[in-house]
């Protein structure tokens, strides 16, 4: 069974995203994304997400979100900021975790970004030494400026702990 997003916190996080989103900003390309251009930043970024995550890259990993990109954990706590989202990709890749994979559900474009739906699944490190398989849903808002599409937010819905 998988533990549904909070509805308010998922209600703030989506609305204030695609709010951003939406806004031009001063680097904004002067044109909105189609939805097929959303659709294949979304696959991209997951591939980037994945194979990133393979090669335990915690600098590449934080530049896959926009400057001011934010993480809500799988604990929950929420991560802000480049800096401090290699910060947590270094601490995940020193606990263990391994395999990521994401297969985007659903994906659309909304302002200057769009956002998705994914399936996602990674094994993380217990106790004892051995792996558990974690999954569950991400949902992401990413924005297109000057240098590509970064996520804005990200926030996974995982299944609660046996």
């Amino acid at each position: 069974m998988q533990r549904p997003i909070p509805s308010v916190l998922a209600t703030l996080l989506i609305s204030g995203t695609l709010a951003c989103a939406a806004i031009p900003s001063a680097n904004a390309s002067a044109s909105h994304p189609s939805s097929q251009e959303a659709r294949a930043a979304a696959a991209k970024l997951g591939q980037l997400y994945d194979s990133n995550y393979a090669a335990k890259n915690a600098d590449a990993m934080a530049q896959l979100y926009a400057e001011d990109g934010t993480l809500v954990s799988p604990a929950g706590k929420l991560i802000k900021g480049r800096p401090a989202l290699r910060q947590y990709y270094e601490a995940r890749f020193s606990s263990g975790a391994k395999e990521h994979h994401i297969h985007v559900i659903d994906a659309n474009a909304q302002g200057n970004g769009g956002f998705s739906i994914a399936e996602f699944s990674v094994q993380v490190p217990q106790g004892d030494g051995t792996f558990r398989q974690e999954s569950g849903h991400i949902m992401a808002v990413y924005v297109k400026d000057s240098d590509g599409w970064h996520f804005r937010a990200v926030e996974p819905s995982v299944a609660p702990k046996e």
